[in-house]
């Protein structure tokens, strides 16, 4: 009877032992049943269960937040709260063990449904861009998109072309790249005058690098949408870079190793048809003939007739040269006279009005001047008419760094650099295509600034028309200064004959006042519908 309780405590130290190296509970472990201590074995997994479950919640919103930015619109939230009983069912060891494998099965459940293939032909953003904010409204209102009413015209073209992409359409864009220093650009679109907006198409570095592509080159190609983490449209493929292959494009010479020469081929601005307008024309032709490549300044005061000047200059360069590449540059201007030459003239019409910051203003020259130099590297024929380059020069000396030397009038003497980098780009190439460039300069102002602006850029063209106020307000017009209007070499424009008829007529203009001489010009001038008959008519005289 003395061994067995000896036993009896070996037997129950040897249980405790056990337990205390298992599980470690708390408390007395001697008179642990046995029944009550298999019950926790089986709430042991379920308690388990219930952690990895949890557990197993959290790592599906992260994978299913991985999805969302892998696939296309999935959305996570919905497919993890429908699936959280089936977790609960399969336990914490295959949650752990075999996430993957059922991450990728939840994946495949989220892919959106298939789009069915669009039959109809590919959609270019051009045409949208080309239409009225009336007329995309109410396309955008016939395919289902609300909240178009108020939007901007930038905004309902986005918002089209998803819904179009989403279709299963090919879209495909055009514009004009504009490399950022991140050295990722953007195509901008000359509809917008090159103003940044939610519709540019991003182009990436290694396009840019693999296709050596520059600011100011047109380039077309079909593009996608963006994703959920993007912006913007993203160029796919590029098809074209300023209307030639790639491959061709690689090949341009640039355009600062072109070599400039002095203008050789006269553009002709009269049209013949005896209209007032052609007659400002034909005493331009006469007066200060300008030819491809030239680097003209029209030299005004206000309220001269300088805008009219130009859009009648602009009118006869798109009639009589339809090769020609007509870009019309407007800065500062008032926005319904930007309105007016866009209706008026048939070509490409640029414009920062005078509600726009100086930077904008900067922003548009540069782009005008990189897109014309790009389209010369091809052997193109580009004219550009800036109206006017005091206000560029003004924009320029807002924006430039202060350098510590000012100039009269204001002027930071680093600010004209730029503007005469613009301005100095005109010229006539050897190896084919020409950039010419007709400027305005504003003076009695009453503005010593602009005064100081002229002076700089007196001397830096090779034609030259001034207009006079005291002409003007006798409302004649032109009110051009024939003695003080000219060009340099014109005889390298004009043949032998014509030049000296146009001497012989200086010589008889010259002795006579400035408005006597321009009103006796237009009245010959009204009885003829060409200069060629004019000057028959003026030797029968």
């Amino acid at each position: 009877m003395a061994d067995r309780p000896e036993n009896t405590d070996d037997a129950a130290r040897k249980p405790r032992k056990k337990v205390k190296l298992a599980v470690e509970p708390p408390g007395d472990t001697a008179a642990a049943p046995e029944a009550p201590a298999a019950e926790p074995a089986k709430e042991k997994p379920a308690a388990k269960s219930k952690r990895s479950d949890s557990g197993s919640n959290n790592d599906g919103d992260s994978d299913d937040d991985r999805g969302n930015q892998n696939n296309d619109g999935g959305n996570g939230g919905d497919d993890n709260g429908g699936n959280r009983g089936r977790n609960n069912r399969r336990g914490g060891d295959q949650n752990q063990g075999g996430g993957r494998r059922r991450r990728g099965r939840r994946n495949r459940d989220q892919q959106p449904e298939p789009i069915p293939e669009y039959d109809g032909p590919p959609l270019n953003i051009s045409e949208l861009k080309s239409k009225t904010a009336s007329e995309l409204i109410e396309e955008a209102e016939a395919m289902g998109i609300e909240n178009v009413s108020r939007a901007k015209k930038q905004d309902v073209i986005f918002q089209m072309i998803r819904t179009r992409a989403k279709m299963g359409q090919q879209i495909f864009g055009d514009g004009v790249l504009e490399i950022l220093s991140d050295g990722f650009g953007f195509l901008r679109a000359p509809e917008a005058s090159y103003q940044a907006g939610p519709d540019d198409i991003y182009v990436s570095p290694s396009q840019i690098r693999r296709f050596s592509l520059r600011t100011g080159d047109s380039i077309t190609g079909q593009i996608r949408t963006p994703k959920d983490n993007e912006r913007y449209f993203a160029l796919l493929k590029v098809d074209t870079i300023n209307g030639e292959t790639p491959e061709q494009s690689k090949r341009k010479v640039p355009f600062e190793n072109l070599t400039p020469l002095f203008p050789e081929q006269q553009l002709v601005m009269e049209v013949g048809n005896g209209s007032t307008e052609d007659i400002t024309a034909r005493i331009v032709d006469i007066v200060s003939p300008f030819g491809k490549g030239q680097r003209g300044l029209i030299v005004s005061p206000p309220k001269a007739g300088k805008t009219m000047l130009m859009q009648n200059l602009a009118q006869s360069v798109a009639a009589n040269y339809p090769d020609a590449y007509l870009i019309v540059l407007l800065i500062d201007e008032r926005p319904e006279e930007v309105t007016d030459m866009q209706r008026s003239v048939r070509g490409e019409v640029v414009s920062s009005t005078f509600d726009e910051p100086a930077a904008r203003h900067v922003q548009v020259a540069e782009m005008v001047i990189e897109k014309a130099k790009r389209l010369v590297e091809h052997k193109m024929d580009v004219v550009i008419l800036l109206d006017s380059i005091t206000r560029l020069a003004r924009a320029y000396n807002t924006v430039a760094p202060s350098s510590g030397k000012v100039l009269t009038g204001g002027v930071d003497a680093n600010a004209l650099q730029k503007p005469k980098r613009f301005f100095g780009a005109a010229r006539n190439v050897e190896e084919g295509g020409s950039l010419t460039i007709i400027a305005t300069a504003l003076v009695e102002t009453g503005s010593k600034m602009d005064e100081v602006i002229y002076e700089e850029f007196k001397g830096t063209g090779n034609m030259e028309i001034q207009m006079e106020r005291r002409i003007a307000e006798k409302r004649v017009f032109p009110a051009i200064n024939i003695n003080r209007s000219g060009t340099r070499r014109e005889e390298l424009m004009m043949d032998a004959v014509t030049l000296q008829k146009v001497w012989v007529l200086r010589k008889l203009l010259h002795s006579m006042d400035e408005i006597a001489a321009v009103e006796l010009l237009i009245d010959r001038m009204k009885q003829t519908k060409t200069n060629a008959e004019f000057f028959d008519s003026m030797k029968r005289q």
